[in-house]
């Protein structure tokens, strides 16, 4: 049967040629301008859309020609399309680097790869992933590794109370994923040892990361940053290793953790279990790290909103009790800040396709095999979709609120939508919500500094030091 709307509207739409575009140079395009604006790629995706509207072009080697969206409607267009295997663009680099420079290591390419071995990892891992209960079965955990954050800034604060906890928060991510994917608690929070090791080479690895999405996999081998990355995931990958080795070799039949549940899947030899562990540790911790941050921000700069959430911790549990899954369950404003949180600082600003289909968006023809960009903290921070976008109102995510929103879906979908979404964010919430309760159980947080706003690494961090100051309730 032909679908006549669909061709109607094919018939009427432009071709991509005619999109709007910012000036270009010749070969190179708009590289100059992408790398100069490459920490601030959010702000300067949203000053084009006030000089071109809401959908238009840039062209960048490596990546040729790139749509970017804005529009909730837009963005649904290009999900609902999505084929088996949906291609996203930055993969292609980790891809390339696990299949030549890193192949003896890798015989499978885990979930960061745009090829047939992620769908048939992504079949065998999803549904123990994405269960509620796999995540719960480490609540204790999580809250043992919450409580040790919270002890060591009562260690290292300044005497004045402050302290900038953005790294304190990227150990904690570490410690929480080493627990979950590799069985081992790896000392990141103590500063020592593989999880201090892990810290370092990831914070190297995340800095150049950007660069090398924007270079062609023909080139970068012969290039000084290639190789470094590659021999920071070398050095990743043989710590994981290690650790994931060991704690295979002590599972118990009735084991439930996360890697028991793999290696009854895939099988005691299957490399799964050990690429899942490294994806979720190059992936996990700078997005939960950054997460963590922004969220404690948010809750410094708003402290009519921290008393409020500290009244449902102590409604729920208590000042000191512990967390219970029934007590998590019905915390809704908890869930509501790290929402609204997110909503306004997203730890990844955008995310990408590359098309499997001719598509038809925004009146333009988008050719199979183009890459299209949207533009999420945009979307998530537009007047049209959400009241008063700068502002800090968890009870936008409240049902029967007044202030509750009424925004498409589409505009605020910070873990992705569909096949490609986070398969390990039930763990990554987890995570944020044992923070802020250990946190706003322990302390009153204070900040009084400038206006905090992200640098676009390969994910965003905070653009300045959030000094808060943490009181002792």
């Amino acid at each position: 049967m032909v679908d006549n709307g669909s061709t109607q509207i094919k018939q009427k739409a432009k071709p991509i040629s005619e999109m709007p575009s910012p000036p270009a140079w010749p070969i190179i395009g708009n590289l100059p301008l992408v790398m100069k604006n490459k920490l601030r790629m959010d702000k300067m995706f949203e000053r084009l859309r006030k000089e071109h509207g809401d959908i238009y072009r840039v062209y960048v080697p490596g990546q040729g020609t790139m749509v970017i969206l804005f529009r909730p409607e837009d963005i649904k267009t290009l999900y609902s399309n999505d084929g088996k295997i949906p291609k996203i663009p930055g993969f292609d680099m980790w891809e390339f680097i696990r299949k030549t420079s890193l192949k003896e290591r890798y015989t499978t390419t885990g979930l960061i790869n745009n090829s047939q071995d992620w769908y048939e990892v992504r079949h065998k891992v999803q549904q123990d992933m994405m269960r509620p209960k796999s995540a719960l079965y480490y609540l204790s955990e999580m809250e043992d590794i919450a409580i040790e954050l919270a002890e060591k800034i009562e260690d290292v604060k300044g005497k004045d109370g402050i302290l900038d906890p953005t790294a304190l928060v990227q150990e904690y991510a570490l410690e929480a994923v080493g627990c979950v994917f590799m069985g081992a608690r790896l000392g990141a929070l103590k500063g020592a040892g593989d999880g201090k090791r892990l810290i370092e080479n990831q914070t190297k690895s995340m800095a150049i990361a950007m660069d090398l999405f924007f270079t062609p996999t023909s080139i970068a081998p012969y290039l000084p940053t290639y190789k470094k990355f590659v021999e920071y995931q070398g050095e990743a990958f043989d710590i994981c290793k290690k650790h994931v080795d060991e704690a295979i070799a002590k599972l118990k039949d009735d084991d439930d953790t996360v890697i028991a549940k793999l290696v009854r899947k895939c099988g005691k030899d299957s490399a799964i279990p050990l690429i899942m562990g490294i994806d979720a540790l190059q992936v996990g911790i700078d997005t939960t790290g950054s997460s963590a941050a922004f969220l404690l921000y948010h809750l410094a700069d708003n402290p009519d909103k921290q008393e409020l959430l500290y009244q449902e911790i102590c409604n729920s549990i208590g000042p000191n009790g512990k967390m219970t899954e029934s007590a998590l369950a019905k915390m809704k404003y908890m869930k509501a800040c790290q929402t609204e949180s997110q909503r306004i600082l997203p730890a990844i600003f955008g995310s990408s396709r590359r098309t499997d289909t001719d598509l038809v968006i925004g009146g333009y023809e988008i050719p199979k095999g183009t890459t299209v960009v949207r533009c999420g903290s945009t979307s998530s921070n537009d007047p049209a979709s959400f009241a008063n976008p700068e502002k800090f109102i968890p009870e936008r995510w409240i049902r029967g609120c007044p202030e509750r929103h009424n925004a498409d879906s589409f505009a605020n979908i910070p873990w992705g939508h569909g096949a490609r979404a986070c398969i390990g964010q039930r763990f990554a919430k987890l995570e944020l919500y044992m923070l802020m309760v250990k946190l706003v159980q322990k302390y009153r947080m204070e900040y009084t500094g400038e206006e905090v706003g992200g640098l676009t690494q390969f994910v965003t961090i905070p653009d300045k030091p959030i000094n808060i100051k943490f009181i002792q309730r």
